[in-house]
């Protein structure tokens, strides 16, 4: 069975614990969870979700109604943007505590979870767990109905809750008036090649190798949106792009964009055609965009060719992986960590990475790879 998704809680502050809370408390009640299992998961939830407030900035719970082993069960998925979770604290045989709070840790929630994961590094964590719902229960699209009647009744009783739920359908609105907004977009391309064009002319007037290298960047950042443009506007289907349509776009431009260097630099394009949501294509190209652009400034330092790989799988029912690496020098043991960087670049891939819930790694032995994991679109 496909997720479903039912419902989902921003987590920024402490009050949005309460919303989390009755969200759980609702749909555990729908799904007819018994008293003892009702108390036991929406302790987890509540956990998972402080622990989302205090240790990682900020994150998101997402529900859902999925299955284990054929049987029912409610999903929750927790993310959130902080430095992750030491790789030890990780161990199977040591408790992982909140500092503060109920203290069931993500080892307690494990053992109260049918199913459980956790996906942690320097650039966040990703929580999945599922508690299978008792049985007997009815068809699967029965169990969804009464929970989103659930949720129904709970926004209604809840004005901040109905008024979240109309914010959200009116961007649903917006996004289906794509059609109307094509005579925009048209200009819109149109000038950022003007731009880009404006751009190469000031590269190569240009004298010192610094101010090249910013329009380099330039030109590649500005390049990736004004082929996207391109691609939408070519497109029968205004709301979906080809990502590998996409992504040799924005490798061509790189390649433009760099050439002249004293290296010889290859791109390597590995991507199916993937037909997807254009702004989650778009997103993507500007991530791709931004890490060859930091392989070009970084990777190959006292090297006089090498080259960069973007891989895109898919299997199917599954999310999306994304990995752009390189044969270049790596990082060193004791560098500091890029994803943490405050660059601007790092900051949009960081930033583009947390908008579609995915989860990002770094690793730099054997050159240097970036590896982003997006979630199945529904």
């Amino acid at each position: 069975m496909k997720a479903t998704n039912l419902a989902s809680v921003n987590l920024e502050q402490g009050s949005d614990i309460a919303a989390l809370r009755q969200i759980a408390l609702t749909l555990t009640e729908a799904m007819r969870f018994t008293s003892f299992e009702r108390t036991r998961t929406v302790t987890a939830a509540v956990e998972l979700g402080r622990n989302a407030i205090e240790h990682g900035q900020k994150g998101r719970a997402r529900f859902s109604l999925t299955e284990v082993n054929g049987k029912p069960a409610l999903g929750l998925t927790v993310i959130d943007q902080g430095r992750g979770i030491e790789k030890e604290k990780l161990d199977p045989s040591r408790d992982i505590v909140s500092e503060t709070g109920l203290g069931l840790g993500l080892r307690g929630v494990q053992r109260i979870a049918a199913r459980f994961d956790v996906d942690s590094g320097q650039e966040g964590t990703r929580v999945h767990a599922e508690f299978l719902l008792p049985e007997p229960q009815g068809a699967v699209e029965q169990i969804k109905a009464d929970a989103l009647a659930a949720l129904e009744a709970y926004n209604a009783k809840d004005p901040t809750a109905a008024l979240t739920e109309q914010n959200r359908e009116l961007s649903e609105g917006i996004a289906d008036r794509d059609l109307l907004m094509q005579e925009l977009h048209h200009r819109t391309g149109n000038n950022l090649a003007l731009i880009v064009a404006l751009i190469r002319m000031s590269k190569t007037q240009a004298k010192a190798d610094e101010t090249r290298q910013v329009l380099r960047e330039l030109e590649t950042r500005v390049g990736s949106l004004s082929k996207a443009h391109e691609l939408m506007q070519r497109a029968t289907d205004s709301t979906d792009l080809d990502l590998a349509d996409m992504l040799d776009e924005v490798t061509k431009n790189a390649e433009r964009a760099f050439t002249g260097e004293r290296q010889s630099i290859s791109i390597r394009l590995i991507c199916p055609s993937l037909k997807m949501d254009n702004k989650l294509a778009v997103d993507i190209g500007l991530i791709v965009g931004e890490l060859i652009t930091n392989a070009y400034k970084h990777a190959f330092k006292g090297r006089d060719k090498g080259v960069i790989t973007i891989e895109v799988s898919q299997k199917d029912g599954e999310g999306l992986t994304l990995k752009v690496y390189d044969d270049g020098v790596g990082l060193p043991d004791d560098a500091k960590r890029p994803e943490r960087s405050d660059s601007l670049g790092w900051r949009m891939i960081r930033t583009l990475t947390f908008q579609h819930e995915a989860t990002l790694k770094v690793e730099g032995q054997d050159g240097f790879c970036v590896e982003i994991k997006f979630p199945a679109q529904d």
